[in-house]
Order: structure tokens, then C-alpha cells, then sequence
């Protein structure tokens, strides 16, 4: 992380506090997606922290800023005690150069973390400015906001000096969640290791200190939990349900479940079945239908279960239709005018947890942040936000000009603007504008963080836009051609080939993480290459800074994979230090250089072309080394 950058970025920040909490001597769990940016200053006590998908274990003073949009969870091991501060902030432009770095680096929305080597004055400092908070007055939140800018500047001074220390990933509790994501993988403590970037003896001895057992028993029982769940709640075989946690062969897991609780699965099935609803379908018919067996009915319904419709008997299929006749007459008895009514909208449940009525195939979109996953799926938005097309280049084939009218800057959208266009649904990043937005048009919060992959967000966005069968479409389309690209990449190169991407200033170097800006996403998630094996240790033990780790030059070679990737948007007069123009993959000129404003974005359509790219420039490159 850049921390003189983000200093010079707080430097020209305005800042509105939002919100002061103090929660003391808690013991409870908490799960939220956070409606602002955020300072945690965990005071006391242990607990088990996620910002997103990484988790950390805390056990004594911690500092957290954590992006809006953040899903934020913790469990207390102990009585806890933290301060949370909610703030909106913004960036007052000064010239270009201002603007660039508050695009590259989004300082409110970098996650980051230390354990401050003076806690006890942060804490002082702290506490002064919750209790000014708390007397509800302009003076008093003056105050207040004047103890924020110093709390803010207190800590990136110990960051970008070296006395605070930067908290590491949870490496027990990220085994733990990659063995309930793949549990339906072959999971040896090997492999977990390997994930890891760390020893079996490392990663037994971590486990088993957390979680007082070692992870091939954590999966076991893992596995035997989820087996008596299917076998209660679904109508799966026994064979379907050893697949899916894991067991190719099904006679073994029968094996396995008996020699655990001592009865077959089969058995089990018959001896604990599923609890039946208290509600009957219709009043007439009191038989009585557990939410599985109803949920099937209404697939049956509306033709979606067709899986199910050719496993049903003839004369239950004949009873079920009758049933949902009878389910359905009232139905039929409604006027044209309200059915017609009922069809034009539904309700979802969108990336924030919250429950939104919108059209079902909205027409007129706005969003603030995501084209590209609308771009693929054949949507062209009436309005986004201007630094989304002049840093997506990749995007512009996919519309006409002037076609996209633009509503701002990236971090504001104009409601005046907004509302000219008259839009049916609006998408936004950014939770914290949901109740301006709403004032316009239904509005839906989209969360990249959300969503495993680059196609698993183009199918949730196709689900919100109901355009499903086009989010099918693009994912058939992606699968099919990385493929290819990955072909055609281990045709040219050997299968153990490290690579790097670095995006370089003229201060320092940053080498590129595996899942964000920078072709980061589409040469690591998307075509599966391998990083060299410090810039690997970066992804396993660090956090990245807006997807990008900072480096000193004087360690740049330690970096050096077998192909190195370079973006220059900062450095165009290339005013490096030796330690860079002196690395045998510069002076031999055998960098492959990526044009910033095709690399800027990270959408899954982005990512399509870039990986595309990327892999025909691997390609170019092992013909010219041979």
C-alpha cells in the first residue's frame, strides 16, 4: 500500500462524519454490509474478524478502515470492545494528476489494518472524540472531526514508518472456509498447504491450535454434518449426496457415515425424516407438505423442475396436477387488468440483504459503476458515470456513441441528471445513496464482492435485469473461449511458468494482485496462470492496496517472473531507478507492456478481452524466446 499517497489523498479530503459507536464488554456475533466507510478501533478482547472473504484473528488492539459496500462479520471469543466510525468522504480535485491517483487508489473504499505501536494515545484520542460526539453540538462535532483528520494521519504515519504493524491473514480460519467452499473437491492437507503457500506441519499445527482438531478431521465431521442435513431436507439419492460432499464413491461414504453414527444412511433417512409444515396446500386438502416437497410443487408448477417431472410417477403426477388446480383457481378468477399489474414487477433481494420491487425486464438502466456486466448481457444502460468509459476501452465496441449519456464522476452521480433520463432501475455501488436514488426509480446495490467469479456476477446481474438466458449465453461464451486461450498459452509455454504483472510509478513499483485491476484478474482468476513464488507469498499473506501490493525498487527483482507484465500510466518520462533498468528483463527488452486504459477495468467483460490479449501476447512472446 502506498501510504504516501493515500496521506497526500486525506491531504485534499473532505470528510463528513456520519456516525460514532462505542460497543463495550460485547459477547455477540455481528454480520452487516457497511452503509459507510469506516474506522474499527477494537480495543479489547478476541475475536474472529471477515472484511469480505478474508478473515483475521484478533487478540489485542486493532485498527480496521473497511470500503463501503464491505460485508463485515465477527464472532466475539470474549468480551469485546471497539469503536466503529462511520464517514463519507470525497476528493477535492486540484489538477489531473489528483484525480488519477484518487481513481487508482479509491482511498474510502482500500480495506487496510495495523496494531499501532502507541495504542494507548490512538485510544486517549479515541475516546475524546466519542465523548465530544455524544454532546450533540456544531462546536463539539467540529471537534470530532478535527480528532478524525488527526486519528487519520496519526496512523499512516505509523504505517509508512514502519512502527505499526500490518495484521496478517487468518491462515487457520482461511483453511477452515476453503474446506466448506470445495467440500465437494478431493481435499487432502497437501493441497490445502498448497493453497495456503505454507507446510502440512505449518498448517497442522495452526489448525489444530484454533480449532482443537486437524483439518482432515474438521472435514470429516464437516462432511458427516452436511450428509444429515441433505438426508433430512432433500430428496437427493444417496449416491447424489456422496458427490456432493466429496465422495466419488458412495459405497464408501455409506461406509463412512455408519462407522461414525453407527446407522446406515439410508436408515437415517427413515429414522429422522423430514419435519413436515403445519400448513396445508389448500383448505381442503390436509395433507401435509414440508417446504422442499412445496417448493417442487410450485417448480412443477411453472415447468422450471423438468429434472423432477421425469422422476415423478405417473399416478403422483396425475394427483399433484389436480392439487395445483386446485392451488391455482382462485388465480384464474383474478381480472386481466390485475395479472397484468402482478407481471410488470417482483421483489429481490439485492447484494445489500435489502428487498426491492422492480421491473422485470427494466428497459431504461442507470448505474454508477457497472457497465461491463451489463454490456454482457446485451443492455445498454441510458446513463453511467464518465470515468467507467474512459478507463474501459475494451467496452466501447459494445455500444454507440452517444448512446450512454454520462451522469458524473467517478464517486458522484448527479440526481438532476439522473432523474432527466427517467430510468426504471438504477444500479449503484454505493449504499450509502440509496435513499437519493430511490426518490428517482427503484434502485438496486450490485456488490462485486458478492459473487465468486467474473461469470458468477454476470449471472446475478442477468438475474436482476431478468435476462437470464443472455447471462447463460455469455457464460458459455467466456467458458468457452478461455478455454481456448488457455490452450493455446500451455501450447507455447511450459506448464510451471511464473508470471508478474507490475504497475510502476516513479517512486516505487507495485506488483498486481490476483483478483482486481491491472489485467490482475484476468491473467491470475481468469486464465489460471501461476505467479512467481514471492508474488504468491504477497497474495497469501498480504493485504493489497486497491489490488496492488508496493514494493521498493530495490527488491523489484525478487519479483521477476519467468514473463513479466508492465503497465506505465504514472511514469511516462520512465524515470526509473538502476535497480529496475538494470533487471535482464528490461535491459533485454523482453517486457510485454499493457496500454493502462485497456487494463483499468476489472469487469467480466474486461477480463474476457484482456485475458484474450494477454494470452496472444504469451504466446508472441515464447516464439520470440525460442
Amino acid at each position: 500500500m502506498d501510504y504516501k499517497t493515500h496521506m497526500l489523498l486525506w491531504e485534499n479530503a473532505y470528510v463528513k462524519i456520519k456516525k460514532m459507536e462505542y460497543v463495550s464488554n460485547s459477547v455477540k456475533a455481528s454480520k452487516r454490509i457497511m452503509p459507510h466507510s469506516a474506522f474499527l478501533i477494537i480495543v479489547k478482547g478476541e475475536m474472529e474478524l471477515c472484511i469480505g472473504q478474508i478473515p483475521y484473528h484478533i487478540t489485542r488492539f486493532s485498527i480496521f478502515h473497511i470500503g463501503k459496500s464491505e460485508q463485515l462479520q465477527y464472532k466475539a471469543a470474549s468480551t469485546v470492545s471497539y469503536y466503529m466510525i462511520y464517514y463519507q468522504g470525497d476528493v477535492m480535485y486540484v489538477d489531473a494528476l489528483l484525480q488519477h491517483l484518487y481513481i487508482k487508489c479509491r482511498p474510502f473504499h482500500t480495506t487496510f489494518s495495523c496494531i499501532p505501536n502507541n495504542p494507548v494515545a490512538i485510544e486517549s484520542l479515541v475516546q475524546n472524540m466519542y465523548s465530544k460526539w455524544q454532546e450533540d453540538s456544531s462546536p463539539n462535532h467540529l471537534f470530532a472531526k478535527g480528532s478524525f483528520y488527526e486519528l487519520v494521519a496519526q496512523i499512516f504515519q505509523e504505517l509508512a514508518t514502519g512502527k505499526a504493524i500490518v495484521h496478517e491473514v487468518d491462515l487457520a480460519e482461511s483453511a477452515k472456509i476453503y474446506i466448506e467452499k470445495n467440500i465437494n473437491q478431493q481435499i487432502t492437507v497437501q493441497k490445502l498447504a498448497d493453497f495456503l503457500n505454507i507446510s502440512t506441519r505449518h498448517l497442522l499445527r495452526i489448525f489444530k491450535e484454533r480449532y482443537g482438531e486437524g483439518p482432515q478431521n474438521y472435514l470429516q465431521q464437516y462432511r458427516l454434518m452436511l450428509a444429515q442435513k441433505y438426508l433430512q431436507g432433500t430428496s437427493l439419492s444417496i449416491k447424489e449426496i456422496s458427490l456432493a460432499i466429496g465422495y466419488e464413491d458412495e459405497y464408501y461414504f455409506s461406509r463412512m457415515f455408519k462407522k461414525q453414527l453407527h446407522i446406515t444412511p439410508s436408515e437415517y433417512r427413515l429414522k429422522y425424516p423430514v419435519n413436515m409444515s403445519d400448513k396445508s396446500i389448500n383448505n381442503e386438502n390436509h395433507f401435509q407438505y414440508n417446504d422442499n416437497q412445496l417448493m417442487q410443487a410450485k417448480l412443477f408448477e411453472n415447468g422450471s423442475n423438468t429434472f423432477m417431472l421425469k422422476k415423478l410417477a405417473t399416478p403422483f403426477l396425475f394427483s399433484l396436477i389436480l392439487l395445483l388446480a386446485a392451488c391455482g383457481a382462485d388465480a384464474t378468477e383474478k381480472s386481466e387488468d390485475t395479472a397484468k399489474e402482478e407481471a410488470t414487477t417482483r421483489v429481490i433481494t439485492d447484494d445489500a440483504g435489502r428487498e426491492v420491487e422492480i421491473p422485470i425486464k427494466p428497459e431504461r438502466v442507470v448505474t454508477d459503476w457497472y457497465l461491463g456486466q451489463m454490456l454482457a448481457l446485451d443492455v445498454v444502460p441510458v446513463g453511467a458515470v464518465v470515468a467507467n468509459l474512459d478507463y474501459a476501452a475494451f467496452l466501447k465496441q459494445y455500444y454507440k456513441e452517444g448512446e450512454i449519456t454520462n451522469i458524473g464522476t467517478d464517486g458522484s452521480a448527479s440526481l438532476e441528471k439522473i432523474l432527466e433520463l427517467k430510468p426504471d432501475l438504477i444500479i449503484t455501488w454505493n449504499a450509502e445513496d440509496v435513499e437519493k436514488f430511490e426518490k428517482i426509480a427503484p434502485t438496486i446495490v450490485f456488490s462485486e464482492s458478492a459473487h465468486q467469479s467474473a461469470v458468477d456476477e454476470v449471472k446475478a446481474m442477468g438475474e436482476y435485469l431478468g435476462r437470464q438466458a443472455e447471462a447463460e449465453k455469455f457464460a458459455q461464451d467466456f467458458e468457452k473461449r478461455i478455454a481456448a486461450a488457455r490452450e493455446k498459452i500451455y501450447a507455447a509455454i511450459p506448464e510451471d511458468a511464473t508470471f508478474t504483472i507490475f504497475d510502476v510509478f516513479e517512486k516505487n513499483a507495485t506488483v498486481v494482485a490476483n483478483n482486481s485491476v491491472s489485467g490482475g484478474r484476468a491473467l491470475y482468476q481468469v486464465l489460471g496462470m501461476k505467479p512467481q513464488e514471492k508474488v504468491q507469498e504477497l497474495f497469501d499473506t498480504k493485504e493489497s492496496n486497491n489490488g496492488r501490493y508496493d514494493i521498493s525498487y530495490e527488491v523489484v527483482g525478487d519479483y521477476v517472473g519467468d514473463y513479466v507484465f508492465v503497465i506505465n500510466f504514472f511514469n511516462p518520462e520512465e524515470n526509473f531507478p538502476a535497480t529496475w533498468t538494470n533487471l535482464d528483463v528490461v535491459k533485454n527488452n523482453e517486457t510485454l507492456n499493457l496500454a493502462p486504459e485497456y487494463y483499468f477495468a476489472s469487469d467480466p467483460l474486461s477480463a474476457l478481452h484482456q485475458a484474450e490479449e494477454m494470452a496472444e501476447t504469451i504466446v508472441q512472446a515464447a516464439k520470440s524466446a525460442q
